[in-house]
């Protein structure tokens, strides 16, 4: 189009040259700045609807202060099913210093954090802590 912002708070930058219009996606533009990035999402999920009625005959306008904004089409439509989003976790850390004595071996432990909580019957979270054994450092 004819803006190069990412967020509806970005400075008002034109394209130059113009580029042609595209539908924005939940991964389309790819960048975190983007208000509606949401790679993990395949669709996004509607957020509005707009109806427009063409009345027949005169032309009328009202002007806003005397329309009623509460009445009916102005409703949530809660019809559509949401996405389910999965558990998504980091990296496992470095092991964990072994603990233990000498000579009976001891356990060594990692952990990993929880980036996203799952919704929407999404896959839950596998487990946080590993544990393994191994044998005490500094034996003599």
């Amino acid at each position: 189009g004819t803006d190069s912002g990412f967020t509806f708070s970005s400075p008002n930058y034109a394209t130059i040259p113009q580029r042609t219009v595209t539908q924005i996606t939940s991964s389309s533009p790819s960048h975190p700045a983007n208000s509606f990035f949401y790679p993990r999402l395949k669709h996004l999920p509607p957020i509005a609807k707009v109806t427009f009625t063409k009345l027949k005959g005169k032309k009328t306008f009202l002007p806003i202060a005397d329309q009623d904004l509460t009445t009916a089409g102005n409703e949530i439509d809660d019809s559509g099913s949401e996405t389910p989003l999965d558990c998504e976790v980091s990296l496992w850390s470095s092991w964990g210093l072994c603990r233990g004595s000498c000579g009976n071996g001891g356990t060594k432990t990692r952990t990993r954090y929880i980036h996203f909580k799952p919704s929407t019957s999404g896959t839950p979270c596998p487990s946080l802590e590993e544990e393994t054994k191994c044998d005490p450092d500094n034996c003599v």
